[in-house]
């Protein structure tokens, strides 16, 4: 920046910058391994000696260091020091409400070169935080890619960069293109972000493709079934199989997601979705997910795993329909025949045993 004095640079040639770049290069399209880690200054980090006070609360630390930057006349702003301050404490890596407010308050054409210089040359992660939070507020069109490739390190950076892309352009395409390319609260980030949007053009892919089956899944799995036309979509004649088979994902998540998010007891459509899931899904030739699919909604409507059976006029037909299906010679061979992985073999086991003690007991 040639406005401040001072290097940002340490020791290290790597920023994050270019480890999320060489990274993309080696996975192109596809979530990080393990979400980008280990960081550039993951070593660093480990051996620090930290300040006896590492709090940022609700990012008052973090603000008051953007006001002090930028109440100096420009030709005495230090980014070293900044820098130095900014690695010596936990700074979140959310958008708190005072640092947004900090961030206004500056000169944006500024702020938005300083971001961009954090997040382009930083080699901590702190630093780069703060600058995803700078592009999170003023950051331009011209930001995207830089915003994208850095939020591919998700775990970390994930949410600044849903919720810097929440206010540019082409929003709902940007969020996706991250969506498709990380995992776990990364993933969560940016399809709430999406949710939140409620673009129609949207719809395909949270109808598709928001739920990967991680465990996580149960955090957003609520707010997709109300961002899209689930419903709808399933009832529909010619459902594809990539609906059909991202509904039963949908809502076998919603089955069992109690305390990360809303279930299928908040989701007012269950009972029509779960009748049309049914219709569809028996059409289509089983395999060991589809399986899974069934088997947690027939839970579901058990009972299980901690809440009574559904009051619904439905009930019997939908309980009975989900078991009889999973009996079936075809769909029952699915157990017998997984052979996966240990994990699903292991299921698979656990499975046959609980329907074994299921006919046992006359149901």
């Amino acid at each position: 920046m040639s406005a401040s004095t001072g290097s940002t640079q340490p020791n290290s040639p790597t920023t994050f910058y270019q480890h999320a770049l060489a990274l993309v290069h080696r996975y192109p399209d596809v979530p990080l391994p393990r979400d980008g880690e280990p960081y550039p200054d993951a070593d660093r980090r480990r051996n620090r000696v930290w300040s006896a006070d590492r709090s940022d609360d609700q990012g008052a630390r973090t603000s008051r260091l953007i006001d002090e930057f930028f109440s100096a006349p420009t030709e005495h702003r230090d980014i070293a020091r900044l820098y130095r301050e900014v690695v010596d404490y936990d700074i979140g890596i959310a958008l708190w409400p005072s640092i947004a407010a900090a961030i206004r308050r500056a000169d944006p054409g500024q702020a938005r070169e300083l971001g961009r210089h954090l997040a382009r040359t930083s080699t901590d992660q702190n630093p780069t935080v703060l600058g995803m939070a700078l592009l999170a507020v003023v950051g331009t069109e011209d930001d995207i890619s830089l915003i994208q490739t850095i939020g591919l390190l998700s775990d970390t950076f994930g949410l600044l960069a849903s919720q810097a892309l929440t206010r540019l352009p082409d929003a709902t395409a940007n969020l996706i293109w991250l969506a498709d390319r990380t995992a776990g609260w990364g993933r969560v980030y940016a399809v709430c972000a999406i949710c939140e949007l409620a673009d129609p053009a949207a719809d395909w892919w949270l109808l598709r493709r928001a739920c990967d089956g991680h465990h996580l899944n149960g955090e957003f799995a609520y707010n997709v079934a109300c961002a899209a036309p689930v419903h709808d979509a399933i009832a529909a004649p010619d459902a594809d199989e990539a609906l059909i088979d991202h509904t039963g994902n949908l809502l076998s998540t919603l089955a069992w997601c109690d305390g990360m998010g809303g279930t299928l007891w908040e989701y007012v459509h269950s009972e029509q979705a779960l009748a049309h899931y049914l219709s569809r899904i028996s059409a289509l030739p089983p395999n060991l997910v589809r399986y899974q699919s069934v088997w947690a909604l027939a839970c579901f409507l058990d009972g299980r795993p901690n809440v009574p059976p559904p009051n619904w006029a439905t009930l019997e037909p939908l309980h009975t329909g989900y078991w009889s299906l999973l009996a079936t010679p075809t769909w029952h061979s699915v157990l017998t025949a997984a052979s996966d992985n240990e994990r699903s073999r292991e299921w698979a086991t656990r499975t046959l045993g609980e329907l074994r003690r299921r006919q046992a007991g006359g149901q």
